[in-house]
């Protein structure tokens, strides 16, 4: 097989050194950028992984290959953009790690579109901080590529269910907190919502008016 790693994360490109030894990977090729996408003739190629891209693919890509990619969420309510950071935010302790099939539906509004079928999957503890959270998603990617390479082409698809409830892609100013959202959060609370925006993404902080103060790492003991 000839393969396309695409991934531009730290954690995920970590992930490529286990995909190029497959043994049924014959060549490999890493893209950080889609315009590294580009300027290969991607009808050369026999399978395409994203590994921790939140973009859409271009059209023309995902036309002429296919194309897989990870997401680290159980519930569809997460499927829009910010999984990692929205399900620990309200609180959740376990989740799922997901190999997706790519899909470019014109009537999707999600900035990682899937067409809700998954083939394999393992369990994510999101327990701890976010370094701990990525490590973990480093290893279980690596499981998840080679354990889809081994069954492939005999992939068996099942349906992701769909939910009505969305959880939106979060925005900078959503990093934000004022006095008054202290005020009516718990230590708890606190505590998942500094640790989801722990390195590599921009760190939570407080603001008034005397200034920012940003808070990277955090440590929470429960009573």
């Amino acid at each position: 097989m000839r393969i396309i790693f695409l991934a531009y994360r730290p954690w995920a490109i970590d992930v490529f050194n286990t995909i190029e030894k497959h043994p049924k990977v014959s060549e490999s090729t890493l893209c950080t950028t889609v315009a590294d996408l580009n300027k290969l003739v991607i009808s050369k190629y026999n399978l395409l992984i994203t590994c921790g891209w939140s973009d859409e693919l271009p059209i023309k890509v995902a036309q002429n290959i296919e194309a897989i990619g990870v997401h680290c969420a159980e519930l569809d309510r997460y499927s829009y953009g910010s999984p990692l950071q929205l399900q620990i935010i309200d609180g959740l302790k376990r989740t799922k790690h997901r190999i997706f099939s790519f899909t470019h539906d014109p009537k999707s509004s999600r900035a990682h579109t899937h067409n809700r079928l998954f083939s394999h999957e393992v369990d994510l503890d999101l327990s701890g901080g976010m370094e701990e959270v990525l490590t973990q998603m480093t290893a279980t990617s690596k499981v998840l590529f080679n354990w889809f390479l081994d069954d492939f082409p005999s992939i068996e698809w099942n349906q992701w269910p769909e939910e009505d409830v969305v959880r939106s892609k979060r925005n900078p100013s959503d990093s934000v907190l004022t006095k008054r959202d202290i005020e009516n959060m718990t230590t708890e609370q606190l505590y998942n919502f500094f640790r989801s925006l722990e390195d590599p993404y921009p760190n939570g902080c407080l603001e008034d008016e005397f200034g920012t103060l940003y808070i990277n790492k955090v440590y929470f003991k429960k009573k």
